[in-house]
């Protein structure tokens, strides 16, 4: 018996993007193996010889062989992590691509028979496509970019306070960020190839599926459907002022850094007797742009300008949302139980 719409989104939304999150983890846990760790340790050890060197970080540096021995210490230090960090996770990461496209596949077969109602075995595994193992090796020059930032910023003829010191290493330990970032990326895009191999294997459409707590981009395209061959229109977004008309279309998420949304095989045929999923979904992201469920990356003006266009553009909000999305537009802000 197939799945009613409530029980797919959480399958995909809760489910299937839980093991992904965890796979993504796990590879950047392997590549990372304690560079953040490593740096925060030499912010405390370069702190410290600034402070027995001028009496403490509001204290100004003194320019000579002291200041010169603290910054290659420190140089030293960012080079030996980062150039490590920098060599393992190319290799890593590839390794992972496997079993990402492995996941994909199998949760694409996974909510084809729970849409569907009928029983159905994975589609074989593809190998990792050029474009993918191009984004694997491209962390290395990732983590180099970074390095050199700090490399540059710690260079005695830029430092003179501490403040500066902390922009070298802040830059340093923010690599981190970047592997984790860039690893999700490319674990996603893997497990959107396995999707889609699912999806012809069904002979389906693709639905676009997006996280439950979605940007407004996001949340503009979750619910649509296109065929094998054809893109999702580009530049959508539920903010008129992220919209960009001459973008070019979007073939599959990931849509941004971090992004978790997904296609999934999807045919007019399920469900016939229920809310059809894609129905479901966008009353979902209608949902969440009248209740303003921002992202932190998000600020609140954004979540404003996104209820005022769906005020305008959708005529049959359930009361709350229609509600809850003209007083934020009325007054600039979303009431705090939104």
């Amino acid at each position: 018996m197939p799945y009613s719409s409530d029980d797919l989104r959480r399958l995909v939304q809760d489910d299937h993007t839980a093991a992904v999150i965890r796979l993504e983890g796990e590879l950047a846990h392997h590549i990372v193996e304690g560079a953040d760790r490593t740096l925060e340790a030499l912010i405390r050890r370069t702190l410290t010889a600034w402070t027995r060197a001028y009496g403490g970080p509001s204290h100004p540096a003194v320019a000579g062989d002291l200041l010169r021995r603290i910054l290659a210490a420190a140089r030293a230090a960012v080079r030996r992590t980062l150039d490590a960090l920098a060599e393992r996770a190319p290799g890593i990461l590839r390794d992972g691509l496997g079993p990402a496209l492995a996941l994909g596949v199998a949760q694409g077969a996974e909510f084809v028979a729970a849409a569907s109602g009928r029983r159905t075995r994975s589609a074989a595994v593809p190998a990792p496509s050029r474009a993918l193992l191009t984004e694997a090796d491209r962390i290395r020059d990732l983590v180099q970019e970074r390095r050199d930032r700090a490399l540059f910023l710690l260079h005695p003829d830029r430092v003179s306070r501490w403040s500066q010191v902390m922009a070298g290493l802040g830059t340093a330990r923010g690599a981190g960020s970047f592997v984790r970032g860039h690893v999700a990326w490319v674990i996603n895009s893997a497990v959107g190839d396995g999707l889609a191999v699912a999806a012809r294997a069904a002979g389906t459409l693709r639905l676009w599926v997006s996280e439950a707590d979605a940007c407004v981009r996001c949340l503009a395209y979750t619910g649509r459907t296109a065929r094998q061959d054809e893109a999702f229109p580009g530049g959508l977004s539920w903010d008129p002022r992220q919209r960009g008309p001459q973008t070019p279309g979007v073939t599959a998420p990931p849509l941004h850094g971090r992004c978790r949304c997904r296609t999934v095989p999807w045919s007019d045929r399920w469900l016939a007797s229920g809310t059809p999923f894609p129905v479901a979904l966008r009353r979902e992201a209608e949902r969440s742009v009248g209740f303003g469920r921002a992202r932190p990356s998000e600020s609140t003006a954004v979540r404003v300008r996104a209820a005022r266009e769906l005020l305008r553009t959708v005529d049959d909000l359930l009361p709350a949302v229609e509600e809850t999305a003209r007083q934020a537009v009325r007054t600039g802000r979303f009431p705090a139980a939104a």
